[in-house]
């Protein structure tokens, strides 16, 4: 038999109590005892069907008189009770399972009401589980004057709630989960509007659930990546998987990348909406556009960096040869002008590569030189002047720049870092001016330490931006900046063992100062030209150059000092002429074919230790300190060089050289 529902009980209860068959009197003359018996027998059978009939339920019956005392029970509640019905029956309601501490009888309250009482009981009855108990009053007539008894129903409902504690707490795992993810999560109903969001996307977009749900998902989403994304969530509202990019919109108003993972929420077999995982990828794009720029400006540098060696080599032929002109024509007062504006021309010209050569070699080997800091920041001033020039147009006033750099103030660093930090500087004070203004630019040289500024008076900043301007990342600029130009500034200066400063406030301006080490430069004092020359005699010397014009410049220039050269246009071609004959100086270029310059200086160090070697290059920043003593070096020259300067330092060194040998003879 099938177990009948609490509901239905209610009412099968009492039919089956007076619903009991008796068969009719068959006759006038029957006795009175056998009407008796067949009652008996007959109410004996309604009994045992009861029995049977409420015994299969699963639920725990029990039947009460107008005593209040318990008339029948079945199974289950003998199961819950945990006693016999021959042990219950008879007992009153009070001493069953269900009675509550403090709390007034169920089955008073329903006899006495006349209508039916539900409550729920947790495990703490004498059954020790949660029960669902049903009181039913009976009546005798239909005016429900009087009760006639009750039915109480009693269901173990203790598996239910252990399965809606254990969903419960499956739930707030899974809420858990979610709001810790990484990634911000939303779900879509069809019409693409949000029904939930997780922690994450609360904390990192600054929209709240209250704000954001019921509203569409367009609503985050900047207008030029809305028709992407929303064909993206319309594939996956036909049952697609999608992986996106696009950009959102933060409570602030900041905008940021993301990439989009989108899913299908699938209910009974039909798609109900739309699941989307979206992770901050900002940064990621930052890097990697910083990336692509740094490629381009590296490829750029390896471009100026070729440039600039061709171009210094032709210089210096230019330039040497005019200079041997001019030492040719001492009385031709017209071709000496001539050749004097030649010469300059060639040394603006050698200094415009240089500062190429600055930017070009930001990521190659060096080493600490001296640097003069009030040339670098006058230098910069000219490097940096089409900064405002070019932007006049968007600005309403104009900008004037004033240098104050009277004399050098000297610092070991890396002359194009120092400069890149005088740039950032310089260009943070025009960008803060769209106005217009005054950029203020010094040097200065106080007891052991070197110092330059840049002052501006333009917007300033309040004292939480100060704070963190020098962040990695952090920029008021919005999307012309990338925050990193102050912090690698920053950075640099602290490698340099200097330190950076900065004053600003609102509407007064800003003032950097940077304060490196001093350098004290060692004076050298070097004999006059004519001197070196009268004390020189004539010398060997080895001029290796791959350049050809160069090579016959120098051939041309020592040969007019009364010098014997011989030429070498390899490293390999080097090593043979020195192995070959001997030499009392040779100078050397450092890009060589075969072999480099330093490889040659080397082995000249090994096997011929006494001949001096000049390196000549367009690349001296190149030579670190260790190369002057891993290799064979007295000196390096810069090209483009002056003829009459690569003379006098030469013969300086034969000079010394003749010296040393006569005092080793002597002693």
């Amino acid at each position: 038999m099938a177990p009948v529902e609490p509901a239905s009980l209610a009412y099968a209860l009492p039919t089956v109590l007076t619903g009991v068959y008796l068969p009719p009197v068959q006759s006038a003359e029957m006795s009175s005892n056998q009407a008796h018996i067949n009652l008996r027998n007959s109410l004996m059978a309604a009994d045992k069907m009861w029995e049977a009939t409420v015994d299969t339920l699963t639920d725990a019956v029990h039947i009460f008189g107008p005593d209040k005392r318990l008339k029948k029970i079945n199974r289950a509640g003998e199961s819950l009770e945990r006693a016999h019905r021959s042990f219950l029956i008879g007992r009153r309601c009070c001493d069953m399972l269900w009675r509550l501490e403090g709390a007034s009888c169920m089955v008073d309250r329903a006899m006495t009401s006349g209508g039916e009482v539900e409550v729920e009981l947790d495990a703490t009855n004498k059954a020790e589980r949660h029960l669902q108990v049903r009181v039913i009053p009976q009546t005798k007539d239909q005016q429900h004057e009087t009760a006639a008894g009750c039915i109480v129903i009693a269901r173990d409902i203790s598996e239910l709630r252990h399965a809606e504690e254990e969903g419960s707490k499956n739930r707030a795992f899974l809420a858990s989960l979610a709001d810790l993810a990484p990634d911000e999560i939303y779900t879509l109903d069809k019409d693409q509007r949000f029904t939930w969001m997780n922690q994450r996307a609360e904390e990192d977009s600054g929209l709240t659930r209250s704000v954001l749900l019921g509203q569409e998902f367009a609503m985050i989403v900047a207008s030029e990546t809305k028709e992407d994304s929303s064909a993206a969530i319309n594939c996956t509202l036909r049952g697609e998987q999608k992986q996106f990019e696009l950009r959102t919109i933060c409570a602030d108003g900041r905008v940021r990348c993301m990439d989009a993972h989108t899913s299908p929420l699938w209910h009974d077999g039909s798609i109900t909406g739309v699941m989307v995982f979206m992770s901050d990828i900002t940064e990621k794009k930052l890097a990697q556009e910083r990336a692509a720029k740094s490629d381009k400006l590296r490829a750029l540098g390896e471009l100026a960096a070729g440039v600039a060696h061709n171009l210094n080599n032709s210089l210096t032929v230019i330039q040497g040869r005019a200079q041997l002109l001019l030492m040719r024509s001492a009385e031709n007062e017209a071709a000496k002008k001539s050749l004097e504006v030649i010469t300059q021309a060639v040394s603006d010209c050698s200094q415009t590569l240089r500062r190429l050569l600055d930017f070009s070699r930001r990521n190659s080997s060096r080493h600490a030189i001296p640097v003069d800091l009030s040339e670098l920041v006058t230098s910069s001033v000219e490097i940096a002047r089409p900064k405002w020039q070019t932007d006049s147009g968007n600005r309403t006033g104009t900008i004037e720049v004033r240098i104050d750099a009277p004399k050098p103030a000297m610092a070991m660093g890396d002359s194009s870092e120092l400069r890149e930090v005088v740039l950032n500087l310089i260009f943070n004070a025009v960008d803060a001016m769209p106005q217009g203004g005054l950029i203020e630019i010094g040097t200065s040289a106080e007891g052991s330490t070197a110092r330059f500024w840049v002052k501006d008076n333009g917007a300033g900043m309040t004292a939480d931006v100060v704070a963190r301007i020098f962040e990695p990342f952090y920029s008021t600029k919005g999307e012309r900046g990338t925050g990193l130009g102050l912090s690698a500034s920053h950075g640099i200066i602290e490698n340099h063992g200097g330190d950076i400063n900065v004053v600003s406030a609102p509407g007064k301006g800003t003032r950097f100062d940077v304060l490196l080490p001093l350098h004290e430069s060692k004076s050298v004092v070097v004999a006059p030209t004519q001197t070196i020359v009268t004390e020189s005699k004539s010398a060997r010397v080895l001029v290796v150059e791959d350049e050809e014009n160069v090579r016959v410049l120098l051939n041309d220039a020592f040969r007019n000092e009364g010098h014997d050269v011989t030429e070498a246009a390899t490293g390999a071609e080097a090593l043979k002429r020195l192995d070959a004959g001997e030499f009392d100086l040779m100078i050397c270029d450092l890009g060589l074919p075969e072999l480099s310059g330093l490889h040659v200086a080397r082995w000249v160090k090994d096997h011929r230790p006494e001949l001096p070697v000049i390196i000549a290059t367009g690349f001296a920043e190149m030579i670190a300190e260790e190369d002057y003593q891993k290799a064979r070096i007295d000196d390096v020259i810069s090209k483009p060089y002056a003829v009459a300067d690569v003379l006098t330092r030469a013969n300086a060194i034969l000079v010394k050289q003749s010296s040393d040998h006569r005092e080793t003879v002597l002693f």
